[in-house]
């Protein structure tokens, strides 16, 4: 079977432009240019694989019968982490081939949360005070929230009880992180019992909402939510996170505390190794996963994804809006005697 014979989708960050001989594929961070006399129908192929489709059988339908020049194009969005081969994970014969599937799958689904608007205008330096402190805010509310589904991930795991360690390990890891953000906002000048007592956004909320079901489902959505969270989509060195978080000082100085919180949170991922997940770990020791469990992974990665741009479009769109910064007014509920 060749490359253009299988099944795939297509990321929803691409765009496919047809020139008189040429495709220009293209997301905010890449481009891959295809030269070939069939540019318009090329560029019809590759839009059309935004739903589930086999490439050759897309060409057929064009009167097109060979798929060479196709060819490498698919295998440089495949390389692009934007391109999700459908069929990899069920084919996998082995826990290695199953790991390298669903890894792959991972950073397909988590890629589309760095292309959004939000991402866009903080790394121009063109975001106000107000989203920049707001995301500090609203990542404290995000981070402080394993203490809400970790210990449930942890009681939850029934069916590979080996894996209780490992997930009550990362949970204890976590648990404190919060504070490492609350101290880096209160260097921001920001009261941190404000902060502890703001309510978060409610994008923010959903996200945390949706981990708590994953983690009550037990360990198979549980674990496969931090395939996400951790997708390996680059490298990463306290080298990287250092350029990374000086670039965001430079543009943001008022936020430096903030910034130092979060490079040294980054930093004790790398040091405790969260690039590797409990997720992969279970596709090493379980049983080859059946083709529902494999959906399910498929939908609860998706949907941690779509959580997540969510997450970050609440803070573009909410603390856009404001002239100056403050945290959000405590809930007061009010009950009839």
């Amino acid at each position: 079977m060749t490359i253009a014979q299988r099944r795939y989708l297509l990321s929803p960050i691409c765009r496919a432009l047809p020139a008189d001989t040429s495709v220009l594929i293209s997301c905010r961070e890449e481009e891959i240019l295809l030269e070939s006399l069939l540019a318009p129908q090329i560029a019809a192929v590759i839009q059309a694989l935004r739903q589930p489709g086999c490439p050759a059988e897309l060409l057929a339908q064009q009167g097109i019968h060979t798929s060479q020049l196709l060819e490498p194009a698919l295998q440089a969005l495949l390389e692009s982490d934007l391109l999700l081969d459908l069929e990899r994970a069920a084919a996998a014969a082995s826990h290695a081939e199953l790991a390298a599937a669903l890894q792959a799958e991972a950073r397909f689904w988590a890629k589309p949360i760095f292309e959004q608007p939000f991402w866009d205008s903080v790394l121009s330096g063109a975001c106000s005070p107000s989203q920049i402190l707001g995301w500090g805010v609203e990542f404290y509310h995000f981070v402080d929230a394993a203490n809400d589904y970790m210990p449930l991930g942890v009681a939850h795991t029934r069916e590979m009880r080996q894996l209780r360690n490992p997930i009550a390990s990362h949970y204890v890891e976590e648990m404190s992180h919060g504070g490492i953000f609350l101290e880096g906002l209160a260097r921001c000048h920001l009261d941190p019992a404000s902060i502890q007592a703001a309510p978060p956004l409610p994008h923010t909320r959903a996200l945390i909402n949706q981990l708590v079901e994953y983690a009550y489902e037990g360990e198979l959505a549980y674990t496969a939510s931090f395939a996400i969270m951790q997708p390996g989509l680059a490298p990463q060195s306290l080298a990287v996170l250092d350029e990374f978080y000086s670039r965001l000082r430079a543009c943001y100085p008022y936020a430096a505390g903030m910034f130092d919180a979060f490079q040294r949170h980054a930093s004790l991922d790398v040091a405790l190794g969260h690039d590797s997940t409990v997720f992969m770990r279970l596709c090493r020791e379980a049983p080859l996963l059946s083709p529902v469990q494999l959906r399910r992974v498929r939908s609860v990665m998706r949907g941690v994804a779509e959580s997540f741009i969510l997450f970050f479009e609440g803070i573009f769109s909410y603390y856009g809006h404001a002239e100056g910064f403050a945290p959000r007014r405590a809930l007061q509920l009010e009950g009839l005697l």
